[in-house]
């Protein structure tokens, strides 16, 4: 119960952290794409499933909390407590430039827990949907008044994205066919800021900062199945399906800043730039799980978002950039601890996987496609039925024809996994 106490007030403060991660967000940055619409999308799928480029939803694991799949909180047994951080490095480039740089984020948290041990349980959680972390610059002249050559330099820094706070519940019908619904409130908080520097003229910096923010109410079911003796007998196959219904956004934008004038005039100005809606579009994701014993999962999963729905009143002239997004992965876990060995590398969990995203972008008639791999370790606790879960990643995502940019990923991901079985008082004392 201890465990779950610390757990529960990380919780609590996890809401603060991620404010301050947006906030900060300027001293560091992620994917350039990220700056159009309301970010690029984040996956919530456990660490374990993202070393082997899956999504979680037809496998699941008793000792380690998963988000991707409500269905499958019905399996619960343990109290389950699943926090993490993680770091990516984007070396992006066109035909004439490179630049490199880095991304920190607090993952995912969660708070999984039996109601009727095996039967019926719920899950808490705060978890990202897209992230924005960009900076870009570039220099231009305007001829101005018809005479004067003007030189200036505008940067855009954008920090922020969509997340979510969810409550549900799943429910194991059978020893085959678990259902789940979790419904949550989905926040919105944007925050561009744009500094533009003149070279000639008597001209003074322009400084201002666009802010968007709002809520809406999304909502999520699943299903999973189990099917044991498939093919032989100890093996398992798994089934699973998730869909997350469309959300819609009330938001409002806020101007504030320095503007500067001619002959050195300014004034801080602050208005309201007005309201409107933010249209998050469909998800489906669905999977197939196969064990052929108890130390092998072999799995490939799918998903579909509808991201030609998407709508922005705020960004409307961007929505020719939206295009339905596909992904698909095909990974495979070992677990040699289960043979009860004493040596060294069989005391650990290890995962290795790939990943295509079409990806929701399509600029200058090309898609931004990302390709990963990926590579995972397991480290269980020798005490407990707790464990910190490690994931690799390397990949490539975007192009460098039409002069657009090509991103070089790296990524490093810890998770925490704490399991306790709780609410049972022992036979012996």
């Amino acid at each position: 119960m201890k465990k779950f106490l610390v757990i529960a007030i990380l919780f609590c403060l996890y809401g603060t952290v991620a404010f301050a991660q947006s906030k900060d967000g300027q001293a560091s940055n992620g994917s350039v794409y990220s700056k159009l619409g309301i970010g690029y999308p984040i996956g919530i799928e456990n660490t374990a499933a993202r070393s082997m480029g899956l999504q979680g939803v037809s496998f699941n694991e008793t000792l380690v909390g998963d988000l991707s799949n409500p269905a499958q909180w019905g399996n619960t047994v343990y109290g389950l407590g699943v926090g993490g951080v993680g770091v990516k490095s984007y070396q992006a480039s066109n035909q004439t430039n490179k630049v490199k740089n880095s991304n920190f984020s607090v993952n995912h948290f969660q708070l999984q827990l039996p109601i009727i041990r095996g039967k019926l349980g719920m899950s808490g959680s705060f978890s990202p949907i897209t992230q924005s972390t960009f900076r870009t610059f570039h220099e231009n002249t305007q001829v101005v008044n018809n005479q004067d050559t003007l030189s200036y330099g505008m940067e855009n820094r954008g920090s922020g994205g969509i997340n979510r706070a969810e409550l549900g519940l799943g429910w194991q019908i059978n020893k085959n066919i678990s259902v789940g619904y979790a419904a949550s409130i989905v926040f919105m908080s944007l925050d561009d800021s744009y500094q533009a520097a003149f070279r000639t003229g008597p001209y003074q910096p322009v400084n201002f900062d666009l802010h968007t923010s709002g809520a809406g109410f999304g909502n999520r079911l699943g299903t999973y199945i189990r099917l044991p003796d498939f093919f032989k007998k100890n093996d398992q196959l798994g089934l699973g399906l998730t869909v997350n219904l469309p959300v819609t956004i009330n938001a409002d934008r806020q101007q504030s800043g320095v503007t500067s004038f001619q002959q050195g005039g300014a004034f801080t100005n602050e208005k309201k730039l007005g309201n409107g809606t933010v249209k998050m579009p469909p998800k489906i994701t669905a999977g197939i799980s196969y064990y052929p014993n108890e130390m092998l999962m072999i799995g490939t999963e799918g998903l579909y978002q509808g991201w030609s729905e998407y709508r922005n009143d705020f960004k409307p002239s961007e929505s020719k950039y939206f295009v339905d997004r596909y992904k698909v992965g095909l990974g495979m876990q070992y677990f040699p601890y289960v043979t009860g060995s004493r040596k060294f590398l069989s005391s650990f969990k290890y995962r290795v996987g790939a990943s295509y995203d079409t990806g929701h972008l399509q600029i200058e008639g090309k898609r931004i496609n990302t390709l990963m791999l990926s590579l995972g370790l397991g480290i269980r606790s020798p005490h407990s039925s707790s464990s910190i879960d490690l994931s690799f990643e390397y990949g490539f995502r975007g192009t460098k024809a039409q002069n657009l940019i090509k991103e070089q990923i790296w990524g490093v991901r810890l998770s925490l996994n704490l399991a306790e079985i709780m609410f049972f008082r022992p036979k012996l004392q």
